[in-house]
């Protein structure tokens, strides 16, 4: 599989979405189904770590990313989500989605980290003020 859903940790407080180089928006419809499938399975809140790293980045990004995003609603006990490995571009491009969504984006917000240490640092902070 080109993306791997994945606990990150032993209390089920973070999951982990590995993309591999190649991948496809199926796999990706695929591994947001597990991850809500794993958030739903417990009742505490639940950070998403988005490893980018590596990953290649269809050229559909933009309709892909607005149709993804437009769909459904977000568990109300998902968290946060981190990003690590999204160069300038595709900073750029979120930004735009986010702009272009409005509404269909609230409470799907992105934060973006260059390495999963980080990314994991970023997730304590935000659990100490929940």
């Amino acid at each position: 599989m080109a993306i791997v859903t994945r606990w990150d940790n032993k209390k089920k407080t973070i999951i982990l979405l590995e993309f591999e180089s190649e991948w496809t928006w199926d796999e990706l419809e695929e591994a947001v189904r597990k991850a809500d499938s794993l958030i739903g399975s417990v009742q505490h809140f639940v950070d998403l770590i988005i490893d980018l790293e590596g990953a290649a980045i269809p050229r559909d990004i933009l309709t892909g990313a607005k149709n993804l995003l437009a769909s459904g609603e977000a568990r109300p006990n998902e968290g946060a989500r981190v990003v690590v490995g999204a160069n300038g571009a595709l900073r750029t491009i979120y930004q735009t989605l986010q702009k272009t969504l409005n509404n269909d984006a609230e409470g799907r917000e992105v934060l973006f980290a260059p390495n999963l240490s980080d990314a994991r640092a970023i997730i304590r902070g935000l659990a100490l003020d929940r």
